[in-house]
């Protein structure tokens, strides 16, 4: 690779990983004076450099309280922010975006180890290890993305042949997330009054500090919907449990979107019909996966391949995302909250892949009866 072209790609690396860095460090400090929680410069410095590294996956340890717990909303603005700068610093089409993804987050790795060793007092302290890896992979993957999209690269550079797979997989994790998005929605609406009160009680800096911590919290709660819905369910503490047999309330921390949850008791009649959203997600990646398939190659092989290869990604994907919603949050009920580890990633995966299977085979037996009558 000439030396210019070398140049054309550390430039906007750098930039990107230090800048987008930088903006959130920036915004958490504006929210860390707005809660008046620092009473000095140092401590405000210290606490926003931290709030970045949580955001990006790091442990913090306070005293006995440990937070593991990815804040997920947050989580998504930083991948806004590096896309964002990754489209504006990246002045021309590079060939390998995940080279470019692997450079950029290699160095937000870097600052990100650095800010750990540098905030780390006898009082607080972040993992290490955490924090470079969760920059690498929060910052280089919108970061690859944000280059295949300047360079008009389809899914990263991935060979056409698994192109469809790719689509159906994203259509699998749309359609899940989607409807776990719908859900949330539905239980925050039947209980606004109750969220209503919870908000009231609540001024940690003003209504628009909470607001933002509310609007931040809500990703988690899509994603604690989703685990409802493969069945696994999610606590919150010891007492508290929500899954597809029902819900048992215990002691509820007073957060405005908590307020979703269900009343305490087991469920009607109705819950069979979410129960059918994760495999109508898995149907829906097949029959995307099905449609990109070229005719001349549409055996009934490769389209049941493809449709459950689709499924399996799709279900593998959100299994993943769920299981960076469970964790610690702080002490008392916040000390374990979230879904089972791993079993809506063990659920998804072979549900979806069902799913997708099954869409790709109806929509290839309609094809052929169609081109039959025809």
């Amino acid at each position: 690779m000439p030396e210019s072209r070398a140049a054309d790609q550390w430039r906007p690396a750098i930039l990107t990983a230090a800048g987008s860095a930088l903006l959130s460090i920036l915004l958490a400090g504006a929210a860390t004076l707005a809660t008046g929680t620092a009473d000095s410069t140092v401590a405000v410095i210290r606490t926003s450099i931290r709030a970045w590294l949580v955001t990006v996956g790091a442990t913090l340890t306070t005293g006995e309280t440990r937070i593991d717990m990815v804040p997920v909303g947050a989580t998504l603005l930083v991948i806004v922010l590096v896309f964002t700068f990754t489209r504006l610093t990246l002045r021309t089409p590079i060939v390998d975006p995940v080279a470019f993804g692997a450079m950029t987050g290699g160095i937000a790795g870097v600052l990100a180890g650095i800010c750990s060793a540098a905030t780390m007092t006898d009082a607080h302290s972040t993992n290490f290890v955490r924090a470079a890896f969760g920059a690498f992979v929060v910052v280089g993957l919108p970061a690859a993305w944000g280059a295949a999209r300047r360079s008009d690269i389809a899914w990263l550079g991935l060979p056409h042949r698994w192109a469809p797979v790719a689509d159906g997989a994203a259509t699998g994790v749309i359609g899940l997330l989607g409807g776990a998005t719908i859900l949330t929605l539905v239980m925050l609406v039947r209980h606004l009054d109750r969220a209503a009160d919870l908000w009231a009680t609540l001024d940690p800096g003003g209504p628009f500090l909470l607001g933002l911590m509310c609007l931040l919290a809500f990703p988690t709660l899509v994603l604690w919907s989703a685990s409802v819905l493969l069945g696994p369910g999610f606590t919150l503490g010891s007492d508290t449990s929500v899954d597809l047999a029902g819900s048992a309330l215990g002691s509820v921390p007073g957060f405005p979107p908590l307020a979703a949850l269900p009343d305490p008791g087991p469920f009607g009649g109705w819950v069979v019909l979410v129960t059918l959203v994760p495999l109508a997600a898995g149907v829906a990646a097949g029959l995307v996966a099905f449609t990109g398939i070229p005719v001349p190659e549409r055996g009934w092989a490769r389209v049941a391949a493809d449709g459950a290869l689709a499924g399996a990604v799709g279900g593998a994907l959100v299994g993943l995302l769920i299981e960076t919603s469970r964790g610690s949050l702080g002490p008392g009920a916040l000390q374990t909250a979230g879904p089972p580890a791993w079993q809506g990633l063990f659920i998804a995966v072979p549900l979806l892949a069902a799913g997708g299977a099954l869409g790709a085979i109806g929509a290839h037996y309609r094809s052929a009866r169609d081109r039959a009558s025809s």
